[in-house]
């Protein structure tokens, strides 16, 4: 027996445990004899029921015990525990079957008695844990009121489409009553799961939500193509429903969520793209057992990045960033993750403090470097140009430094579209960021790794445009877009650190990866599809207002930098470039003439000097 199930053979929930089994299993023998004998044992075998009730008892208390049926929680039954329940009574029955053979049958239950007492005894303590599975799926308002439940209609009859139903059927307080299936799949259609008809294809949604007077549609496919999910979503606004949808296949299968945790469709869920192949065996060999550092770890990509290398199984991880509270943030989300290994370590620093960078740096001795912190908002650092070129340039220039004295294996800055023809001074100073790490890479003696990812919009991360547009959403209106024609790029966050991460993968030093982004989208057109899927319609519920190009903006982003040459990755979503031997001239006197012009603090002469560093760098175009 289990040492540590010794202690809890006698706690009172045991114990209460035991004796039910026991009234169950004694009644289960008592009425075998009475179905033997059509009610009227003999004196004989009367003498014999009582006489063997109490070692039969105790063989199947000791044989449920052996299979663990003590050990379970009871509202939890599944085939599972009926099949360990049936073979520990089974048991049982063939013991006593040998003992019948063995004694001539003198002396013990007849056959058939053997039998039936198998049976009952399997129906007997089956009912007995499906009653507890009942009750504790259920609450008590949900068995004694009755409750107005929204009727719903489950896009997809696969294992997920099923265990939805099978959740919001027994759990009632969800407030929602499942009355059909849809499925692509046509050889479902007409059949039953879990006593519900899957009654056509997903193309007859507005037909079927009339005929079942359904007001909301579930998408229970997580693994579908994004196509396929926008298409669901247009039949359900057309006819009227609001969608939901179960969480991403991932957050099932790791146990991060339930599939009845629905959500509503979002715009995130709508401009994503299918799911990217990375090759994980790269991505491990890179960070595994490494001492991998992150800059701006409280930031939206430095979280994912934190969240993605922890999951590669690194030695240590220090995380930096120079916000408090984003510190305390990242904590709280990321530490229960990684529990006791491996080691997380969080610091409160500007990357600028190159005294205290260099002294923690030199404790921690990383061997991997992801450098997300920066200055990004575009518009506020039309304003600041010198605390653009502090941060992104000189701190990106003074922690590459640091990073190639020590051997860091690999350095990759994460840089932006925006750096690519800039127009506004946040784009410049992390182009000129760029060509800081590339002539760090042709320094004398350097063994680091030096690589930039560029990618555009990362959705919903802070000051993007689309919790812009849900906040003014909330507010009643307007939402405000600066020009009808303008375009950007969108990535998941998750999408594009895996791509940065695999990137990392591919650098040998001094290129520049841009991850395949897609289609451009109109942010017009964002606005528009928010407003939709808010329930609201443009020009009658809320408005959207055009109000001009801000100093700094374009209108379209570019992928590729006028002096940089195209080269084949072995990923098809990245692209490999590097600069012409003049580009990296061009940087050997950067650090000296942006120190220089910093000193002197004037706004014009820092943008003047930045224009003669970047020809390309065009000052509040409108293109």
């Amino acid at each position: 027996m289990n040492r540590i199930w010794l202690p809890r053979l006698f706690n009172l929930p045991t114990i209460g445990l035991l004796l039910a089994y026991l009234l169950i299993l004694s009644a289960s023998y008592w009425i075998a004899f009475e179905l033997r004998f059509d009610f009227s044992v003999t004196e004989y075998y009367e003498t014999v029921r009582i006489e063997t009730l109490w070692w039969v008892l105790l063989l199947k208390i000791a044989l449920l015990l052996a299979f663990g049926q003590f050990e379970t929680v009871l509202s939890y039954f599944r085939l599972p525990d009926a099949l360990r329940l049936l073979t520990a009574l089974s048991i049982v029955a063939v013991i006593l079957v040998l003992s019948w053979f063995q004694f001539d049958g003198k002396e013990i239950a007849p056959r058939s008695v053997i039998l039936s007492d198998l049976q009952l005894s399997f129906l007997g303590l089956t009912l007995f844990r499906l009653l507890f599975r009942i009750k504790a799926s259920k609450d008590l308002s949900d068995w004694l009121a009755v409750q107005e439940t929204e009727r719903v209609i489950i896009v997809g009859a696969g294992e997920v489409g099923a265990g939805l139903a099978a959740d919001l059927m027994s759990k009632g307080r969800l407030g929602m009553r499942p009355v059909a299936f849809l499925d692509d799949d046509s050889k479902k259609v007409g059949r039953y799961v879990h006593n519900l008809m899957v009654v056509g294809r997903v193309d007859e949604l507005a037909s079927v939500a009339s005929r079942y007077k359904a007001t909301k549609v579930v998408v229970a496919f997580p693994s579908a193509p994004m196509k396929r999910i926008k298409e669901v979503v247009e039949c359900a606004r057309e006819a009227g429903l609001k969608v939901d949808r179960v969480p991403a296949l991932t957050d099932l299968v790791s146990g991060k969520a339930q599939v009845s945790q629905l959500r509503p469709i979002e715009m995130e869920d709508l401009l994503g793209r299918e799911a990217v192949d990375l090759n994980d065996d790269a991505i491990q060999a890179l960070l595994q057992g490494k001492r991998v550092l992150v800059t701006g770890a409280g930031g939206s990509i430095g979280t994912e990045l934190v969240e993605q290398v922890l999951e590669r199984s690194p030695d240590k991880v220090l995380c930096l960033d120079h916000s408090e509270l984003a510190v305390f943030n990242l904590q709280q989300r990321v530490f229960k993750l990684a529990k006791a290994d491996p080691q997380i370590q969080t610091k409160v620093l500007d990357i600028c403090d190159t005294r205290n960078l260099k002294l923690l740096l030199e404790d921690f001795k990383p061997e991997v470097i992801f450098h997300a912190a920066a200055h990004k908002h575009v518009n506020l650092m039309e304003d600041q140009p010198e605390q653009a070129l502090q941060n992104n340039t000189l701190g990106t220039l003074d922690l590459a430094r640091i990073a190639s004295r020590m051997g860091v294996e690999y350095f990759v800055l994460i840089s932006t579209d925006k750096a690519i023809n800039p127009t506004s001074v946040m784009g410049a100073s992390k182009r000129l960021a760029e060509l800081a790490i590339v002539n760090q890479q042709a320094e004398s003696g350097n063994q680091t790794r030096f690589i930039s990812v560029r990618f555009g919009n990362v959705l919903g991360s802070s000051g993007s445009v689309i919790p812009i547009f849900r906040q003014q959403l909330a507010e009643g209106g307007p939402l405000t877009v600066t020009d009808p024609e303008v375009t950007r790029f969108f990535m998941t966050v998750q999408e594009a650190v895996g791509l940065v991460l695999q990137s990392a993968t591919q650098g040998e030093g001094g290129e520049i990866f841009v991850l395949d982004m897609g289609k451009p989208i109109k942010i017009l057109d964002v606005a528009r599809q928010m407003i939709a899927l808010a329930g609201m319609r443009e020009g009658v519920d809320i408005e959207i207002e055009f109000t001009g190009l801000r100093p700094g903006e374009k209108r379209y982003e570019e992928v590729q930098h006028l002096s940089e040459t195209l080269y084949a990755t072995n990923h098809p979503r990245i692209m490999r470039f590097k600069g012409t031997k003049d580009a990296i001239e061009a940087a050997h006197d950067l650090e000296s003439r942006i120190r220089d012009h910093l000193a002197e603090g004037h706004k014009v002469q820092i943008r003047e000097l930045m224009h003669a560093m970047l020809p390309e760098y065009r000052r509040y175009s409108s293109t």
